[in-house]
C-alpha cells in the first residue's frame, strides 16, 4: 500500500504539471489551442530540465533504449530518476511511466528490507513486490503486472526456476494490494487517475476466419514498426552519446515539429503525437480518415525513436501499444471486412509484445482492455501477441 500510494502521487504529480502546461496556461493566454511555437517550446524545455538531470548523482537512471531495468538504484539517485521522469512525461516525450514507477517501487523496496531487516532471499522478493505494487497502479491490475514481471525476470535469467514462485508470489499479493488504490475500498471509490482505461470498442463475440489472416498480418506490421523505431534510435543514440545535452534538447525540439507537421497537415490535435499515447487510445479507434492515421504512426513512430534515442527517461511499452492501436484501426479501414475490435486487439498485442520482447504480457495486456464486449478477441490477442514476439525477435537475431 505505500508503495502503491507513492506511485499514486508520482502519477498525479506527472497528471497535474501535465494539465497546468497544456490545458490550465493555454486557457489563461485564451487560447482555443496552444500556438505552435509553444507546442515546440514545451517539449524542448523538458529536454533541458532532463539534461540538468542526468548531471545529477545516478544520472537519472538507466535509459529506455535498455529496456526496464530491475536492478534498484541507490536511494539517493531516486529524486534524479523521478525528476528526469516527470519532465519527460509532463513536457509531451513519447515515453511512458512504466520506467520511473519499476525504479520507485524497487528502491522503497530496498528501503523496507533494510528497515525490516530480512534476510537476503526475502530481503529480494520485498524488492521485486515494491516493483510489482508500482505496476499495477498503471497497467490493468495484478495479473498482466505479473506476467510483465515473471516474463522479465525468466528473460534475464535472474533466478533459478525453482525460486521463481516464491520471488513471485510476494510480488503478486502486493500488485493486488496496490490495484486496490485504483479499484477502492467499500465506500472509497480509489484514484482512477492515471490507469489504463478499457476501451469502448464494438460488440465481437466469433471470431471470423478472414479476420485471423488479418490479424496475424496487422501484428506482424506493428512488431516491425515498434522494431524499427528502436533501431533508429539505437543509431541515432551511438552518434549523439558525446553530446547528450545538446540532442535531448534538440530532441525535444523535434519532437514537438513532428507534433506541429502533424496538426497542421492532418487538422488534428497535436497532443495525439504528443504523450505516451495512454490517454488517446479512445480518440484513435474513433478515427475514420485512413490518411489521418497515416500521417499518425509516422509521426508518433518518428517521436517514439527520438525520444528512445536522445535519452529521454520513461518508459517503451506504452508508445508501442499506442502505435499498434493505430495501426489496428488503420487496417479495420483498409483492409477487407475486417471489424475494428479485432484489428485493435491485434495492433495492442503486437505492440506491447514487440516493445520488449514479451508475448505473454502483450496478449494478456490486449484481451483485458477490449473488456466483455469483445470477449472473442482472446485468440486474436493469443495469436497477435505471439506473433508481435516472433518477428521482433526474428529482426533482431537478423541484426545481430
Amino acid at each position: 500500500m505505500p508503495v502503491a500510494l507513492a506511485a499514486v502521487g508520482f502519477t498525479s504529480l506527472v497528471h497535474g504539471l501535465e494539465s497546468l502546461l497544456w490545458d490550465e496556461l493555454p486557457d489563461a493566454a485564451g487560447w482555443d489551442e496552444p500556438p505552435w511555437w509553444y507546442v515546440l517550446a514545451i517539449p524542448t524545455l523538458a529536454g533541458a530540465v532532463v539534461a540538468g538531470a542526468v548531471r545529477l548523482p545516478g544520472a537519472a537512471g538507466h535509459p529506455p533504449l535498455e529496456g526496464l531495468g530491475l536492478d534498484p538504484p541507490h536511494p539517493l539517485h531516486l529524486p534524479a530518476i523521478l525528476l528526469a521522469a516527470l519532465a519527460t512525461l509532463a513536457g509531451g516525450i513519447v515515453l511512458g511511466p512504466e520506467a520511473p514507477l519499476v525504479a520507485l517501487g524497487l528502491v522503497l523496496g530496498v528501503m523496507a528490507a533494510r528497515l525490516l531487516r530480512v534476510p537476503e532471499a526475502e530481503g529480494k522478493a520485498l524488492v521485486v513486490a515494491g516493483a510489482f505494487a508500482a505496476m499495477a497502479t498503471i497497467f490493468a491490475g495484478p495479473l498482466p503486472t505479473l506476467l510483465l514481471m515473471f516474463e522479465l525476470i525468466v528473460a534475464r535469467g535472474a533466478v533459478s526456476s525453482q525460486g521463481v514462485i516464491p520471488l513471485l508470489l510476494p510480488g503478486f499479493v502486493a500488485s493486488g494490494t496496490g490495484a486496490l488504490v485504483f479499484t477502492g475500498i467499500q465506500d472509497w471509490p480509489g484514484v482512477r487517475q492515471g490507469s489504463l482505461q478499457v476501451l469502448d470498442l464494438p460488440a465481437y463475440e466469433t471470431v471470423q476466419i478472414l479476420d485471423l489472416g488479418w490479424a496475424f498480418a496487422t501484428a506482424a506490421v506493428t512488431a516491425v514498426l515498434v522494431t524499427l523505431a528502436r533501431d533508429l534510435a539505437k543509431l541515432v543514440a551511438s552518434r549523439v552519446e558525446a553530446r547528450q545535452s545538446l540532442a535531448l534538447i534538440l530532441g525535444g525540439l523535434a519532437v514537438g515539429v513532428l507534433a506541429v507537421v502533424f496538426h497542421e497537415v492532418a487538422s488534428r490535435p497535436a497532443e495525439l503525437v504528443l504523450f505516451s499515447g495512454q490517454s488517446s487510445l479512445a480518440d484513435v479507434t474513433a478515427e475514420t480518415a485512413a490518411g489521418v492515421l497515416v500521417a499518425l504512426v509516422v509521426a508518433k513512430g518518428l517521436a517514439y525513436a527520438i525520444s528512445l534515442a536522445v535519452g529521454f527517461r520513461g518508459g517503451p511499452i506504452f508508445p508501442a501499444v499506442a502505435i499498434g492501436v493505430m495501426v489496428g484501426v488503420l487496417a479495420s479501414l483498409a483492409l477487407p471486412d475486417f471489424a475494428l475490435a479485432p484489428g485493435v486487439v491485434a495492433g495492442l498485442a503486437g505492440g506491447a509484445a514487440a516493445s520488449l520482447k514479451l508475448p505473454f504480457f502483450g496478449a494478456l495486456l490486449a484481451a483485458l482492455l477490449v473488456g466483455l464486449t469483445a470477449t472473442g478477441t482472446a485468440p486474436i490477442a493469443v495469436i497477435a501477441g505471439v506473433t508481435g514476439w516472433l518477428v521482433a525477435l526474428r529482426l533482431e537475431l537478423r541484426e545481430g
